[in-house]
């Protein structure tokens, strides 16, 4: 027994001593003394033991540390990093005031077509008005016979034909047509004022700490505008043509100086009869023809010219902008920059000319179309202010106001001319993300 309990006593004194650091050591209630007689006993509760000046562990010069001369100064400061900057990207809406359209609309090639053409029907059967001839008029006849000059194969149906000196004939049938022209032309214009159009925009911006509240760096800008403008009824020629219908009378005098002719009417002479001798030609001169006006036809003339541009434009804005940030959360900003505008341009003319006789509807008797597809390049520069406020460190809104000068648009389109200024002040609001 004696032999087992030495390496036993000595294993408890030394295993406080043996156990890592962090793991739990007995303490010294939890230690079991041994009795003189080497056996284990349980502690008395009336006399705790106190430990000994061995069970207590005090650490050697070695191992207690003290902090060296240069430890005891004051702790290190860390040197303040530089702000990184902030990358800026936003989106919004706009309305632009842009699009003053000015048309100039050239004469149609379209022509006034001729409709009628005036005309002259001689009264028929009564023949010239000078030499023989044979004539039949509605009161009655006159024929050359054997003799050169004069006749005795006439007749004549009324005795009112016999006037003194002049034996008369009546006769209708002709006719005249009489035409009247005119026509006129003049270029026209026409124009649009300038319209607030949808304008929808992105932005990417960095900007970097530049003291007092105020950031600075580089802007760019991308929006996008549709214009639209058109007119229809544009006139540029006129036309009206004038036709009168005129029923021709004739009258004739033939010269019975100093001869009775027979009283009973109707009188129908023949060739070769003893009976007067009259003319077989009308009195020089004599004849009138009484036009009596039938009809009257009116055609008048217009073209109608239909107009119609459409423009994209494409604005890329390179410039710089100052922001600057109030106590709050409210901020303020400036920039300015170039622009690129890149205008695609759609433009369309339609000529139709419109014949409308005697107040009849209007009928389309020709046309023609033109159209013309093109893009410009214009450059500009713009000017813009912005006012925010920032919901949290990543999001904010803002509404901003600009203004862009840009090169006019030009193009033509069939017999046509036009111009675009796409200058103007646009208003909008967006949001914007920040980011590191």
């Amino acid at each position: 027994m004696k032999l087992r309990t030495g390496p036993a006593l000595l294993f408890l004194v030394l295993a406080p001593a043996m156990t890592p650091a962090g793991e739990d050591a007995p303490g010294s209630k939890d230690a079991l003394p041994l009795s003189a007689k080497g056996a284990l006993s349980l502690p008395s509760p009336e006399a705790p033991r106190t430990p000994s000046s061995k069970d207590v562990l005090t650490p050697s010069s070695k191992e207690v540390l003290t902090p060296s001369s240069k430890s005891a100064k004051a702790p290190l400061a860390v040197a303040p990093t530089s702000s990184p900057g902030q990358w800026i990207v936003g989106a919004g809406l706009s309305w632009r005031s842009i699009g003053a359209v000015d048309f100039d609309t050239g004469r149609t090639a379209l022509t006034i077509p001729t409709l009628w053409q005036p005309s002259s029907t001689p009264v028929p059967g009564i023949g010239a008005a000078s030499g023989p001839a044979e004539r039949i008029y509605d009161n009655g006849f006159i024929r050359p016979d054997a003799r050169a000059t004069r006749t005795t194969d006439y007749g004549y149906d009324d005795l009112n034909q016999v006037q003194g000196s002049r034996l008369t004939y009546d006769a209708t049938g002709g006719e005249r047509r009489d035409v009247e022209r005119s026509s006129g032309g003049a270029d026209t214009s026409w124009d649009r004022d300038r319209d607030w159009n949808f304008a929808p925009y992105l932005k990417l911006t960095y900007l970097q700490e530049a003291g007092n509240g105020w950031r600075v760096g580089p802007s760019l800008h991308l929006s996008f505008t549709q214009i639209n403008g058109a007119r229809r009824g544009l006139n540029t020629i006129s036309g009206r043509e004038q036709r009168d219908i005129f029923d021709i009378a004739a009258s004739d005098s033939f010269d019975i100086t100093g001869l009775s002719l027979p009283r009973q009417v109707p009188y129908t002479g023949s060739p070769g009869i003893v009976a007067p001798l009259v003319p077989n030609e009308p009195v020089a001169g004599s004849r009138v023809l009484t036009p009596t006006l039938r009809s009257t036809d009116i055609a008048v003339w217009n073209d109608s010219i239909s107009e119609h541009l459409e423009v994209d434009t494409w604005s890329l804005s390179v410039g710089a902008e100052a922001s600057y940030q109030f106590k709050d959360r409210f901020y303020g900003a400036v920039g300015a920059g170039v622009a690129l505008n890149v205008a695609s341009w759609d433009a369309r003319r339609s000529d139709q000319l419109f014949q409308q006789i005697n107040d009849a509807p209007p009928v389309a008797i020709s046309s023609t179309s033109a159209s013309n597809l093109g893009s410009s390049v214009l450059w500009g520069f713009y000017l813009q202010g912005t006012a925010g406020y920032r919901v949290n460190e990543s999001f904010s809104v803002e509404a901003r106001l600009r203004f862009d000068h840009t090169e006019d648009l030009s193009g033509r389109v069939g017999n046509s001319s036009f111009q675009v200024d796409l200058s103007g002040f646009s208003v909008g609001v967006g949001g914007n993300y920040t980011f590191w």
